[in-house]
């Protein structure tokens, strides 16, 4: 078993993670954030950003936000230092270093696709970045930002150099990559080897879908579809079914490496976009916590959205700041609803339950065949003669579901809305869920 498949991520946007929206504010509630249970804080870009007011450069989301601000956290002008908006370099260490005194890793996010089109290191290196046969800066339609030259020799040396400074001067536990399908394979594959000579434990976060990427070269790859299928699935009415042929196309492409893959609710981007009908409203609040009993018992890594353990439903968008826009930020004060008096202590029973059971960190998954497939989401996970199995309502009304487990010792873990007579017929609730553990 590797070990490195039983860790929980907690994502962590500086903009709308603390009003100040600043890593010294961050720095302290991350005793809040160890206090859920989770392993690794991974922090959005911090860099120096490009302030750019030529609209003509800017993301369609940057421009889709209305917030008007020029700087967006994934155009980056200076690698190596923090952006004035978040603190100081300083601020920076210590963070990380309060964050390894709650118990937790830390994850910086790497952005080198694409960076400012005035980036710190043009006018001395022209060659870092792509270019046009009259010499002019590459700009693609999609990010039309200026793309690292990876044919460049010197440019992989400033990013080895810029990796190696993180992991060997701020003592880091990983990198999420970002969009690091569309970075070479072979840019990784050196960078990793260098990094591990460093410290042979550090995590490699792909936020992509390429097999041969995951595995090979990257520990963990995101899972874009799970998100997008459990909100089908949980706010749109659509079969419960989608996620048995989700992990069937996963086990197709990934084979033993679907255990590798991230689970999410949420992330930067789906929070950003979603404006104001996050998961706390359209699935509503019950829906959300059915949907992370499954989150938190499937195969692969949890991957947990900051906010989601206070029933967070304001605006998270990633150009509002302090600056800019509406301010959208997480509300904190979600936790002193009656919804997240509930939730708080619900997220830390499961991340408990996740790490507690090697049957759901390096278990088989067995679908449970049931009357109700449409509505009922069921498996079994075991490892040797441990068992659990996981029944939950997908669906905000009432169903009762044909199940069979008459005879067997049963102790359950987690019960929300569930309920039989005879261990044949569960009632459950509107989202409700049940796990056991039986022999």
């Amino acid at each position: 078993m590797n070990n490195k498949e039983k860790k929980i991520i907690y994502q962590l946007a500086l903009r709308t993670f603390t009003p100040a929206g600043t890593l010294r504010a961050a720095t302290q509630r991350l005793a809040h954030v160890a206090a859920l249970g989770v392993d690794i804080v991974y922090i959005c870009p911090f860099y120096v950003t490009e302030n750019d007011e030529n609209r003509e450069f800017w993301s369609k989301r940057q421009l889709a936000s209305m917030t008007n601000n020029p700087k967006n956290p994934y155009k980056i002008a200076d690698y190596f230092h923090v952006d004035e908006e978040y603190g100081t370099d300083e601020d920076l260490k210590a963070f990380v270093e309060e964050a390894h005194r709650q118990g937790l890793g830390v994850m910086f996010d790497l952005v080198y696709l694409h960076c400012g089109r005035q980036a710190v290191f043009i006018e001395e290196h022209p060659d870092f970045v792509e270019r046009n046969e009259d010499g002019s800066l590459k700009v693609p339609e999609r990010w039309p930002f200026a793309r690292l030259n990876f044919e460049s020799r010197a440019l992989r040396e400033y990013l080895f150099e810029n990796m190696e400074m993180f992991v060997r001067e701020y003592g880091i536990q990983g990198f999420r990559c970002d969009v690091g399908d569309s970075v070479p394979l072979d840019f990784w594959q050196e960078a990793f080897e260098r990094l591990r000579a460093i410290d042979p434990e550090l995590i490699m976060l792909n936020e992509g879908v390429k097999a041969g990427y995951l595995g090979h070269v990257f520990d963990w790859g995101y899972s874009f579809d799970y998100r997008s299928t459990m909100v089908k699935i949980f706010a749109r009415e659509q079969p419960a079914t989608m996620l048995r042929e989700l992990y069937d196309r996963e086990c197709e492409q990934y084979g033993q490496n679907i255990v590798n893959l991230t689970r999410a609710l949420d992330n930067h981007d789906t929070a950003s976009d979603c404006g104001l009908d996050r998961n706390e409203i359209i699935m509503t609040s019950r829906g959300v916590e059915a949907a992370l009993v499954v989150t938190n018992t499937y195969l692969g890594i949890p991957f947990f959205w900051n906010g989601y353990e206070v029933c967070d439903a304001a605006e998270n968008n990633m150009f509002s700041n302090r600056f800019y826009g509406r301010r959208s930020q997480l509300d904190w004060s979600g936790a002193f609803t009656e919804n997240g008096v509930r939730r708080l202590p619900l997220v830390k029973k499961l991340h408990a339950l996740h790490h507690g059971y090697d049957a759901i960190t390096n278990g088989e998954l067995i679908w449970v065949e049931h009357d109700r497939p449409e509505e009922v989401i069921s498996y079994i996970r075991c490892a040797g003669d441990q068992k659990l199995l996981v029944l939950v309502n997908s669906k905000n009304r009432d169903v009762s579901v044909k199940l069979d487990l008459a005879g067997r010792t049963n102790e359950v873990l987690l019960r929300y809305g569930a309920k039989t007579e005879d261990d044949t017929v569960f009632e459950l609730k509107p989202y409700g869920y049940l796990v056991v553990r039986y022999s």
